[in-house]
């Protein structure tokens, strides 16, 4: 597809004006239980007292009752699992196995107030998540998210990496690492700032050695459960070596560790704000930060509330649509900070935004948020959330025949002609109304071959900037956008001209001539509406039919315009007394319909003969007259219109009667210039008020 396609909007269409449809949220409602569990999924569920009770989960000083929620879910032996708690609270859990026993339990592995498994199960079975509070009798809301990682043997890691692995008898041990660890080879340019993160249900520890085998930063957590993060500036272009470790000497731990390259805007974030992850640090904690939690039962020292906005899931309902069938894109986003949050995304089809989400999360809050959009061309497309991995989207024509036109929402219509061929034209029914007029057929000339699309889409109102309509209540037009695709490439260049027809309800016209009833184009370059040649094609005693010719295609509306337009010339501008001189009188009809005007030749105002005509859109009809005007000056008149200034001399002798004669047949001209004829009747105005005294002799 090409960005054509993209800028005049015809990848995909919202059929809403609303940015996001069907937004609602998924949540529990206070003190709803949550039970079960799967891989991949978030859930949200609440601790309260009608839970049930157990005893304090860590030696933390604290007496009393805890309340928990047991949540379930099926392992096997060998999974790597997640376990993730966030809540308002300083939440606690604990992994229970399918013998019933303690597997592992954390409350502070999570940013700020939230927790984090990541261990390695030992067994087939039912594991239970103990979700909990580091306090006594403490209820919350909580979401909950369970993953299985994708553990492997990796002896390196690169930047822009996760690796996920387990720490066991296998590994090295050392004293200096306090106990095994796993060894990560990592690569980076010198002077490049890395950021490594550690997650693991034991005491995380980092360690970064150098070439030179020495440790130039290391970072343990600073109580129990705490994950790390680690920063540093790499000097030498040579293999480092992470060291992935726990504090606390167990045999076995599962890790999960993150390597990042630190951007220029992060570090100048970090230097504004304080962030404690400065470059090349080294373990230098102090005994309140590692006693873990006060005496009043918090954890270490808070941060600035903050959101934290995650994508759970998203995706469209359909692989496969037909054109003119709305698909749905869904997505699923958690706050899992305690800060309200923005999630502002757009829904990017072929590299164009064609729709945006945009919600507001409380804390701790889950939701799902849906577009809904409609293809407007067959085709292959890549439709994605922002900037992640895209989904496939296959649009097929749909069943109907070639040139039929499909309804894609209430305000747009697209037809397709598959096979059209270069100077063929081919017409598109549609019945799209608006409380002013239908749109009934639009007929293209293609100017090659190829699959010819129309897309009609009806505009907003016009009644601040449409064409002249005087007495005609119109306030919506169409806009109408033409395309020929040939070879996946498209193109409007080769559109070179049609035909639309429109009807026009008796309530619309009100008293308003139906001849007077044309149709505007909108000249987007120059700003301005034209009418184009119109014809009036059927009239009822409910609507009235339109015809239009245009050689371009945009926007188009009904507007009026004055059918008969008079003109004429004089063959001469000065005589003597007794001499003649010929009126030429022009009727032009610039309408729709034929009209029947009497058109008076005037002499200085004063009607000195005049014929009636009938005359055909489009056409005009002319007479002449032959005057033998008094001396002196006059001003000619034909209709309206004056259309000169005659000067006559005195002949010497007495002036005798003006007289005055018309020819027996006006010539008749069909199919004129169109509209344009205004412009040389306002030129010719400039000579219009001459004749008033022509039936006056004078002495």
């Amino acid at each position: 597809m090409t960005a054509r396609l993209a800028t005049v909007g015809v990848v995909l269409l919202v059929a809403l004006t609303a940015p996001i449809a069907g937004v609602g949220a998924v949540a529990a409602a206070p003190g709803d239980d949550t039970r079960e569990i799967v891989y991949g999924e978030t859930v949200r569920g609440a601790v309260d007292s009608v839970d049930a009770i157990r005893d304090n989960p860590t030696d933390n000083g604290h007496k009393g009752d805890w309340y928990y929620e047991p949540v379930s879910f099926e392992g096997n032996a060998g999974d790597v699992v997640n376990v993730s708690l966030y809540g308002p609270t300083d939440t606690s859990m604990v992994l229970v196995g399918p013998d019933g026993q303690r597997l592992s339990h954390n409350e502070d592995g999570g940013p700020g107030n939230n927790s984090e498994i990541v261990t390695r199960l030992p067994a087939d079975g039912t594991y239970t998540i103990q979700v909990t509070s580091h306090f006594p009798e403490d209820s919350y809301e909580y979401l909950l998210s369970l993953h299985r990682l994708d553990a492997e043997e990796r002896t390196s890691i690169e930047l822009g990496e996760t690796v996920v692995g387990t720490v066991d008898e296998t590994n090295k041990e050392s004293e200096q690492f306090h106990g095994r660890y796993a060894e990560l080879s990592l690569s980076a340019p010198a002077g490049q700032e890395i950021e490594l993160t550690h997650s693991s249900a034991a005491d995380s520890a980092l360690y970064l050695v150098g070439p030179n085998n020495r440790v130039v930063a290391q970072k343990v957590a600073p109580y129990a459960g705490q994950d790390v993060t680690l920063r540093h500036v790499i000097e030498q272009e040579q293999p480092y070596t992470v060291i992935v470790a726990s504090d606390d000497y167990e045999g076995e731990f599962s890790y999960q560790v993150s390597a990042n390259a630190v951007t220029e805007a992060e570090t100048s974030n970090d230097s504004a704000t304080g962030n404690d992850t400065a470059a090349n640090e080294t373990n230098d904690t102090t005994e309140s930060e590692t006693s873990g939690h006060s005496e009043g039962g918090g954890h270490a020292p808070d941060s600035p509330a903050s959101p934290s906005l995650r994508v759970l899931d998203s995706g469209l309902d359909q692989s496969a649509t037909t054109l003119g069938t709305s698909v749905t894109q869904t997505v699923t986003v958690a706050n899992l900070g305690d800060a309200t949050g923005t999630f502002d995304e757009p829904v990017i089809v072929d590299g164009t935004e064609t729709a945006r989400y945009n919600a507001t999360l409380a804390p701790y809050e889950m939701r799902t948020l849906s577009v809904t959009m409609t293809p407007n061309r067959t085709g292959q497309y890549n439709v994605a959330l922002g900037d992640r991995s895209g989904q496939s989207l296959t649009v097929v024509p749909p069943a109907n025949a070639d040139g039929n036109t499909v309804k894609i929402g209430n305000d747009t219509y697209v037809g397709v002609a598959q096979n059209a061929t270069a100077g063929q034209t081919v017409p598109f029914e549609f019945e799209m109304g608006t409380a002013d007029a239908t749109l009934q057929t639009v007929s293209v000339d293609a100017g090659g071959s190829g699959t010819l699309w129309l897309e009609a889409k009806r505009t907003t109102n016009l009644s601040g900037g449409g064409p002249a309509a005087d007495g005609l209540a119109v306030q919506h037009g169409f806009t109408l956008r033409p395309s020929l695709q040939t070879n996946g490439t498209t193109v409007d260049q080769s559109i070179q001209q049609g035909t639309v027809t429109v009807d026009v309800s008796r309530a619309t016209l009100g008293e308003t001539a139906e001849a007077n009833v044309v149709l505007y184009r909108y000249d987007e370059d120059a700003e301005t509406w034209n009418a184009l040649p119109t014809t009036r094609v059927a009239s009822t005693a409910e609507n009235v039919t339109y015809r239009a010719e245009t050689d371009q295609f945009s926007t188009l509306a009904l507007g009026t315009v004055t059918a008969a337009q008079t003109g004429g010339s004089l063959s001469t501008n000065a005589v003597s007394a007794g001499d003649t001189v010929t009126v030429t009188a022009t009727v032009r009809n610039n309408g729709s319909a034929p009209v029947e005007t009497t058109v008076p030749v005037t002499v200085d105002g004063d009607t000195v003969t005049e014929r009636t005509l009938t005359v055909q859109p489009g056409g005009e009809q002319t007479f002449t007259a032959t005057l033998s005007p008094a001396a002196g000056t006059h001003a000619i008149g034909v209709g309206d219109t004056q259309i000169g200034t005659l000067d006559v001399a005195a002949s010497g002798t007495a002036d005798g009667e003006n007289s005055m004669t018309t020819d027996e047949d006006p010539t008749s001209t069909t199919g004129g210039d169109g509209p344009g004829f205004t412009a040389v009747v306002a030129l010719l105005s400039v000579v219009a008020s001459l004749l008033l005294g022509y039936g006056r002799k004078e002495a």
